[in-house]
């Protein structure tokens, strides 16, 4: 999902600074700083990752790169994850890339294939816990997905992929209470791309009473539950975290030179230099005042 090799493009300081995700605002989990050693030359890094969408950023130190310069000076460079577009109708597309594709960018749920929206919301409920099993996308008697308990209950899933304008009605609440009556599940769990009228609220509201619970999930239920999900099944992979370190990335600012602490925050040598992008240097020219 991330091309990193397309980072240079986008390295800014503030995009490395940043202690939260840029796509998903998410706070990101800092790894502590490392020194490596080759030669004279020494380079420090620091990795930034975001634990929901997978998004990263990479802070590195150069020193002792030119002999003018060793012991004076350090340079500074960085590299950032790059969002590359997925078509979310590609129904066999991997569930661990649609899933951290959401998480950076949620507009995109309306977009993604009914199908594998059912196996995403399945993976969901398995990371927060439940033995969870998708249905047949076809001939699932309103049932997408089937969360067992250990005592032998079973709760019944809907999915349904809407457009954020269109509605869930009242009718359709009560045709789920009849799937999960057929199917014999104790309860239900409607999970919606879009909202719910008022009628379709009160509808479950009614049937909860009578002892057939239903609970309505929107759009914005369903992205929290995916972060949350995001964040229960992430893990740190050596070989990932080594592409990033490694990645290409692009010279962004120089300081003096400091011998390295272990554990500290690159992020605190100041830049007394700073280099521009392209686009940086064009803003800057616009909002430079004209001369008289």
């Amino acid at each position: 999902m991330w091309e990193h090799r397309e980072a240079s493009r986008l390295v800014t300081l503030d995009a490395v600074f940043s202690d939260d995700c840029i796509y998903c605002r998410t706070p990101l989990f800092r790894l502590p700083s490392e020194s490596f050693t080759k030669d004279e030359k020494r380079l420090f890094v620091q990795l930034s990752i975001c634990t929901h969408c997978g998004w990263w950023s990479v802070y590195r130190v150069h020193q002792n790169e030119y002999p003018r310069t060793a012991g004076l000076a350090e340079g500074y460079s960085g590299a950032v994850g790059c969002l590359m577009q997925l078509d979310l109708a590609d129904i066999s597309l991997p569930i661990d890339e649609v899933r951290r594709y959401l998480c950076a960018k949620g507009d995109s749920i309306f977009d993604v294939h009914p199908k594998k929206l059912e196996e995403v919301v399945c993976s969901i409920f398995k990371d927060l816990g439940y033995k969870a099993r998708a249905t047949a996308y076809v001939g699932d008697q309103g049932i997408d997905v089937i969360l067992d308990g250990c005592d032998g209950s079973t709760i019944g899933v809907q999915v349904k992929r809407y457009k954020k304008a269109r509605r869930i009605e009242a009718e359709q609440i009560r045709s789920l209470a009849g799937a999960l009556m057929l199917g014999g599940h104790t309860k239900g769990i409607f999970v919606a791309t879009s909202n719910y009228r008022s009628g379709a609220k009160r509808a479950a509201e009614h049937l909860t009473a009578i002892g057939l619970p239903i609970e309505l999930v929107n759009a914005e239920g369903f992205l929290k539950m995916l972060g949350i999900a995001q964040h229960n099944s992430f893990e740190f992979k050596q070989d990932r975290i080594t592409s990033y370190i490694l990645s290409k990335g692009a010279h962004i600012g120089t300081g003096l030179h400091k011998d390295f602490v272990p554990g500290e925050d690159l992020r605190d040598r100041p830049v007394v230099i700073q280099a521009f992008t392209s686009s940086e240097l064009i803003e800057l020219e616009s909002d430079s005042p004209s001369p008289n």
